[in-house]
């Protein structure tokens, strides 16, 4: 096979690549087949492999192969939900001793909420929750997850024993519906896809969650349907949110670490959420807070606030990190609001891999902290 990576790729006589980054599609279509390659140490490439005859000569002079640009699974641009899923089982493929990818729910449309979980499979690990996208606007999450669980895959045997001593349970997409719906129809949309009372579409997942759910009135969640923090008719009525806590709870293994990733206001937040009460363990994870915050501003000067979710933003009531704490018994839970401020939900594309090694630092001192005795 004849590569240039910084244009196209010919197979050979029978087939040529396709790489037009808008066939993003669950499935190959009119005999095509889609692949991933090596495309460099980290790097894979989604390719579409398009039968095209039993010899070039076939083709008449005036039709030659086009040339594309080759779609690469990487962190300069935001992906679709396809080429993410396409992507987790690509490493469970390449690394299939540590790396299992499982179905952990089916969101309210019928689509799969993958999981790929990351473990040495010893029996004395700790396990580590890491979500993305459980509000669908905030893209630059799953871009993170993706990064860290690349990272994470390709460099386990030379990571330090806190990261590798660990089983991670990293899910980059938590709320599909609403992720796709965002790249098809409205790129601000936040909540699921669950249809109620008529025209009303939507539960904010990340007020879904039993711990403080509909506590304060109107002040930290909505029973209006209409309202973009609307809680749902009750805890966990969403199967989204059903899917992480079946999954956290049948666990046999104990979780250490919750972190969920969103985005924008450049902050590290833990419980509560629904009351202004400190929770019992504030300076351990004011502590850990402060640590992930260092390693964030050493990596590229951004300055990420600490605290608990009233002293930092507002009421929040029903989220999963107050759950995880109180209902999960995780010990280090957080909420991790991503880049950036000045640009909202609509981060550049030249700041995805920045923020993404900001991160992996961030985690990696998480990781050093909670195994100190």
């Amino acid at each position: 096979m004849a590569k240039n990576f910084s244009g196209s790729s010919v197979l050979n006589d029978d087939y040529y690549i396709d790489t037009d980054s808008s066939e993003e599609k669950d499935k190959a279509e009119n005999g095509t087949q889609t692949r991933f390659l090596k495309c460099g140490k980290g790097k894979s490439s989604k390719i579409t492999f398009k039968y095209i005859g039993k010899g070039i000569g076939q083709i008449a002079p005036k039709e030659k192969p086009k040339r594309k640009q080759l779609l690469v699974m990487d962190w300069k641009k935001f992906h679709r939900l396809s080429v993410i899923y396409s992507f987790l089982d690509h490493l469970e493929k390449d690394f299939p001793a540590i790396c299992t990818v499982s179905v952990i729910g089916k969101s309210v449309e019928g689509r799969d909420i993958k999981m790929l979980k990351i473990s040495n499979s010893n029996a004395s690990n700790a396990a580590v929750w890491l979500d993305a996208a459980i509000h669908s606007r905030e893209w630059i999450s799953t871009a993170v997850v993706t990064y860290l669980a690349d990272f994470i895959a390709r460099n386990f045997q030379d990571l330090s024993n806190s990261v590798t001593n660990k089983d991670w349970y990293i899910v980059p997409v938590l709320n599909p519906d609403g992720y796709e719906y965002t790249h098809t129809r409205d790129r601000m949309w936040r909540k699921n896809r669950a249809r109620r009372d008529g025209a009303c579409v939507g539960v904010d997942l990340n007020r879904n969650f039993s711990c403080g759910w509909g506590n304060n009135g109107e002040e930290g969640s909505s029973d209006n349907p209409n309202s973009v923090f609307y809680r749902g008719p009750e805890p966990f009525s969403e199967p989204e949110s059903s899917a992480v806590r079946d999954t956290i709870l049948s666990s046999a293994t104990a979780f250490k670490v919750f972190l969920s990733f969103h985005s924008y206001f450049e902050l590290i937040i833990f419980p509560w959420g629904y009351k202004t009460d400190p929770c019992p363990h504030y300076l351990d994870l004011l502590e850990g807070a402060s640590i992930m915050a260092r390693a964030i501003y050493e990596s590229s000067g951004i300055v990420y606030k600490v605290g608990c979710t009233k002293d930092l933003t507002y009421y929040a009531c029903g989220t999963s990190i107050d759950w995880s704490y109180a209902i999960a018994k995780i010990p280090y839970s957080y909420m991790v609001e991503l880049r950036s401020k000045k640009y909202r939900f609509k981060l550049p594309k030249d700041q995805i891999e920045e923020t993404c090694v900001e991160i992996w630092n961030a985690v990696k001192s998480l990781m050093d902290y909670v195994d100190q005795p």
